[in-house]
């Protein structure tokens, strides 16, 4: 079967589906139906469906066991987040990270422990931009 070109942009019950088969490693249709069962009830025949779907796009892979296929992930969810922040930050902030931390700020003021990692990153970025021109 060919794989497609992957585009990040999965829809939310694709995401949940990752989600399932991130925390599971190898499932079945059945066990992924199952783990996600207490956020979405889905039939049987549209989570093969879409893990079909996901693995024509390149994010699953399956194999055939005792006559069943057990689904895997092909890429890791850190891979993913961030193929989907930078296809968010191209297309809504006109690849603007400034625009899109100014409105993630906007939308809820992080407590203390997230300003102490945000001022954290912000330290360790201008310490390696300085040695970087070095």
């Amino acid at each position: 079967m060919a794989v497609k070109k992957r585009r990040w942009a999965l829809a939310p019950v694709e995401l949940l589906l990752m989600k399932a088969a991130w925390r599971l490693g190898k499932a079945t249709v059945h066990e992924i139906r199952d783990a996600v069962a207490g956020e979405r009830e889905l039939a049987y025949t549209t989570v093969l469906t879409m893990l079909r779907t996901l693995e024509q796009k390149g994010f699953l892979t399956h194999e055939e066991v005792d006559r069943k296929y057990v689904y895997r992930p092909l890429v890791s969810e850190e891979h993913v987040r961030a193929g989907m922040l930078q296809d968010l930050l191209q297309r809504a902030f006109d690849g603007s990270r400034e625009l899109l931390l100014t409105r993630l700020l906007e939308l809820r003021r992080p407590d203390d422990r997230e300003l102490k990692a945000l001022k954290e990153i912000i330290r360790k970025s201008e310490k390696s931009e300085g040695s970087a021109g070095e």
